[in-house]
């Protein structure tokens, strides 16, 4: 394992992580694959499907290959299969309990995600007649599995749930700052970056973010690194300008 990945984690394991899609943050949990020195990969847990087709359970029901012919008096309203749902019972865990959702996989009302069938089924007509058949999503890509880093894998609830709260109370912060801070703020990110790459002093960033909040309208600056130097342009011109101090 690489120096600061030490194997924490072991095959079945109950982990969580903080999820973002887009904008939003939430906690996920699922089960431990495996580890590597960089990665821990994690299996995701849903309920158990419990749909049937015409009474076959939809894992077990196949796409019809033949068609049929369609019934008399069909008109697009006609029901040519009927979706059913078995009676569900619900765990009676939580998943703040990560004993709770072991629980639940090993009872069998939690199942690994890859097994669930995650389409729609659909009456397919031509004019050669009809069939039923699974039809999965074309746009929509599914994911039954994740690879997050190490350090971002907790064994509770409460630790994933405080990172999925810095991330909503980051947005909040930077809602709360006024056009001139949000401006200086990229700026020093830009600085940041800089000082990194080109291994310059903090002093010689304070030079330059001095000379670019003393510009006139700072809220309208944008900036950049290019070439090694530090760039600056107001965001509606093509330009950028060059610094010198």
């Amino acid at each position: 394992m690489r120096e600061g990945y030490d194997k924490r984690f072991n095959k079945g394991d109950i982990v969580y992580w903080c999820h973002q899609n887009g904008h939003q943050y939430s906690v996920k949990f699922g089960m431990v694959d495996e580890q590597f020195s960089d990665a821990v990969c994690i299996d995701y847990l849903s309920t158990k499907e419990t749909r049937k087709v015409d009474g076959v359970p939809i894992n077990e029901f196949q796409s019809e290959t033949r068609y049929r012919k369609l019934p008399k008096g069909w008109t697009y309203n006609t029901v040519l299969y009927e979706v059913t749902y078995d009676t569900h019972h619900k765990s009676d865990g939580t998943i703040c309990n990560p004993d709770d959702i072991k629980l639940a996989y090993e009872e069998g009302f939690l199942v690994k995600d890859d097994t669930l069938f995650h389409g729609v089924i659909e009456a397919d007509i031509t004019k050669e007649g009809y069939k039923i058949v699974k039809k999965y999503p074309q746009w929509t890509p599914h994911f039954s599995h994740s690879s997050i880093r190490p350090d971002r894998v907790y064994l509770t609830y409460e630790e994933a749930k405080k990172e999925v709260d810095e991330n909503i109370a980051e947005f909040q912060r930077q809602a709360s700052l006024s056009e001139y801070d949000w401006s200086v703020e990229q700026i020093e990110h830009t600085l940041d970056r800089w000082i990194n790459i080109s291994g310059e002093t903090d002093s010689v960033k304070e030079q330059y973010l001095n000379w670019l909040i003393g510009i006139k309208n700072v809220e309208d600056i944008e900036t950049r690194i290019f070439g090694g130097n530090i760039q600056w342009k107001y965001w509606k011109n093509k330009k950028w300008n060059n610094i010198e101090l």
